[in-house]
């Protein structure tokens, strides 16, 4: 693509990066890291947010990275088309169009990499209607003080006695929670009721949402305020089966975790980013503390129980 060749683009710079990163057969790299100058230098000219040597949000940096390659390296005219209106058809039928579209209109190495679709079902509360409408996503994000409360009191009914002596489950949530959370049941009423057809007036409308089909690299952004509610505590593991939310099985559902990035501070608004990840030749993690560079001896310690997981990268597998 000439994109790689025109040193104006986030796509050449990233692509020097990687040439540094993974040297061909006849060269050896014997540096224990990497300084990307280079392409730092280029976000900071693209982007004011990330201009000097001030410290930002990691999530807005992926989102940049990811969202600039997909821009500039889609060969579609369209490049970022809007979401389906909702639609009364059959679901199939609606999949079906929304599934050509999306492959017509994303068509670039980010997109492939990192895309998913959900789809959104929205029900009249009183005769039923069902309308359907997909939409893609680069990352999901969690809210994590908003799933520990939807846990809870989910489970208030059922294990009240359990879930209040024990002070350690009240501020941690599954990964798993999550993908409940965000599959929940919202009532539409009020100024976001809808029209109805065979109600023939405004109506009340539930709406949920579902997975159709996960990217190949999910990308997890845990939401974790600026408050009290930051030091929410996450488990989640190196294997993610998402085969109870995943509608479009055959797309793939199991997920291996391969990044994550780590917040050392006591809120939102200060501290240090830390990032964690699988080498996939040797298989081993690495720990990345800006210049410092060492193996992970314990990974339940160093990776899952250390400081505030912010940022969750999992990559599909075959089984």
């Amino acid at each position: 693509l000439d994109v790689l060749n025109n040193k104006n683009t986030l796509s050449y710079s990233f692509k020097l990066l990687l040439d540094e990163l993974c040297p061909d057969e006849n060269e050896t790299y014997k540096k224990s890291y990497y300084a990307p100058y280079e392409f730092k230098d280029k976000i900071s000219s693209m982007n004011p947010l990330f201009q000097g040597v001030a410290a930002n949000d990691s999530k807005d940096l992926i989102n940049f990275i990811v969202m600039t390659l997909h821009e500039e390296l889609n060969t579609s005219n369209n490049i970022i088309p809007g979401n389906q209106n909702a639609d009364q058809r059959n679901k199939d039928s609606v999949f079906e169009e929304f599934k050509n579209d999306f492959a017509q209109k994303y068509n670039s190495i980010a997109s492939n990499l990192f895309c998913g679709a959900n789809y959104n079902v929205i029900q009249c509360t009183q005769y039923r209607t069902q309308l359907y409408n997909y939409e893609v996503y680069f990352s999901i994000i969690f809210p994590l003080e908003e799933v520990r409360k939807f846990k809870y009191q989910s489970n208030l009914n059922n294990n009240m006695n359990n879930i209040f002596n024990n002070n350690n489950s009240m501020n941690s949530v599954d990964i798993y929670d999550c993908f409940e959370f965000d599959r929940k049941i919202s009532l539409m009423s009020g100024d976001n009721a809808m029209y109805c057809d065979i109600c023939q007036r405004s109506a009340d409308f539930n709406m949920f949402t579902k997975l159709a089909f996960g990217p190949n690299v999910l990308i997890i952004i845990l939401n974790r305020g600026k408050g009290k509610e930051f030091d929410v505590k996450l488990n989640f593991g190196e294997d993610l089966n998402l085969d109870n939310y995943i509608e479009k099985k055959e797309t793939g559902v199991h997920y291996k975790l391969i990044g994550v990035i780590t917040h050392l501070g006591e809120s939102g608004m200060g501290g240090h980013f830390i990032a964690f990840c699988k080498d996939p030749i040797s298989l081993k993690w690495y720990k990345f503390n800006d210049a410092f560079v060492s193996p992970v001896e314990d990974f339940k310690k160093e990776v899952i129980d250390f400081g505030m997981n912010y940022l969750l990268f999992y990559q599909k597998t075959k089984n």
